[in-house]
């Protein structure tokens, strides 16, 4: 899903709406610079990210790291709060073991 505007994109790219009230996909450097003239709208899917420390789900992009296949096949991991704070031993998610 390209910009409409740079051409460039990811998966999170903005669904926006601008004040003629046409619906384009934008992004994020692209949307910096002109937010002024657009408004952030639901598109056309929702990605997001659960935390396996609090419980919450975010944005992708606000996680400190996270991999695909949790529940209601949301995206998985830690958000920046718990990476920094709470150990994964103390949320009983068992550390990467060390081979033999």
């Amino acid at each position: 899903m390209p910009c409409a505007f740079c051409g460039e994109g990811d998966k999170w790219i903005k669904t926006c709406r601008t004040k003629d009230d046409s619906r384009l996909r934008v992004c994020d450097p692209c949307y910096e610079a002109l937010s002024p003239w657009l408004v952030i709208v639901p598109g056309d899917g929702v990605v997001t990210a659960r935390c396996d420390g609090c419980g919450r789900y975010f944005n992708p992009r606000e996680m400190a790291e996270y991999s695909p296949g949790g529940r209601h096949d949301a995206y998985v991991g830690d958000c920046g709060t718990c990476a920094k704070t709470v150990p994964k031993v103390q949320r009983g998610i068992p550390l990467a073991r060390k081979p033999f």
